[in-house]
């Protein structure tokens, strides 16, 4: 994959860089001209799922998928064993533009071909952004275009702008319900004590699960600068984020990852968070990120 395009909303105190061509993958988004998420100078984009920043989308599988202790497989509904990408089919795949103006867009990308042997449900699956003053909403809208019912997954990938020497000075606050982690076997564990400091390495791939609805706080305590997340309910009436996992990749990166997730790891055998759309139904799934005192 070559530089793509890149789109830019602004409106003149929020802005957004987004590549709808590379996974519709956001890839800046600051405030009052400073940096909320992370994006590296040298992105290589022959290798996007390497690239450390913005907010890669992961649907319709999350992080890793284990099938009798070996990752990267699946077992379908049908008994059939296929392969799992890992987070899934769209990281890199190539959406198209259906909605653009100075503060919003929308774009969609469909099932094709080349994911039928790890996917055999046909989607049509979109993501929303609007730029507010000091808030990014987020809207994903996942589609049944198929014959059978569809199990997914949807996942935030976002990257802070959290410098490792700072790292010490920022914490995650919510009351979650409970707190776990996957095992190398592909197992998901409960964690009975968490740390709130990033600086932590137990926070390291770590599921918050039942996020409270008004979300979870990411601060640094020492300048009072926020992300307040708010998750918001479906049509139902019910919060579809089923937990809120920390991440990051070596104690000298300069970002730390929160993601809101509706499933855990390997949804599609554990069923923890796992969701399913009806064919011909569409479902439409949100959240807001205000960034306080940038």
């Amino acid at each position: 994959m070559g530089v793509p395009s890149v789109v830019t909303l602004d409106n003149g105190r929020a802005r957004a860089e987004l590549a709808p061509s590379a996974g519709a993958r956001l890839m800046r988004w600051s405030v009052n001209g400073r940096p909320v998420l992370h994006w590296p100078a040298d992105a290589d984009w022959s290798a996007p799922a390497k690239i450390r920043g913005g907010n890669p989308l992961l649907f319709p599988l999350i992080a890793r998928t284990f099938l009798d202790g070996k990752i990267g497989f699946w077992r379908g509904p049908d008994g059939v064993v296929r392969p799992a990408p890992m987070h899934g089919l769209v990281r890199a795949a190539e959406f198209e533009t259906v909605e653009q103006d100075a503060r919003h867009i929308a774009m969609r990308a469909a099932w094709n071909d080349s994911m039928a042997e790890a996917w055999p449900f046909p989607f049509v699956f979109g993501v929303e952004y609007a730029l507010e003053d000091t808030a990014l909403a987020v809207a994903f809208t996942v589609e049944n275009t198929g014959a059978e019912a569809m199990p997914f997954s949807v996942g935030n990938h976002f990257y802070f702008a959290v410098p490792a020497v700072e790292r010490g000075a920022w914490e995650l606050q919510g009351e979650c319900r409970s707190f776990a982690r996957q095992g190398a076997d592909g197992r998901i564990d409960a964690v009975a004590e968490v740390p709130s400091v990033l600086s932590d390495p137990a926070m390291i791939d770590l599921f918050h699960i039942g996020p409270p609805e008004d979300g979870v706080v990411l601060r640094q305590m020492n300048d009072g600068r926020e992300v307040v997340f708010a998750l918001l309910s479906d049509t139902t009436g019910e919060n579809p984020w089923y937990a809120v996992t920390t991440w990051t990749e070596s104690a000298r990166s300069d970002f730390y990852c929160v993601e809101p997730w509706t499933a855990l790891p390997d949804a599609v055998h554990n069923g923890l968070g796992l969701r399913w759309l009806k064919p011909g139904k569409r479902e439409t799934l949100r959240l807001r990120l205000t960034a306080r005192g940038w």
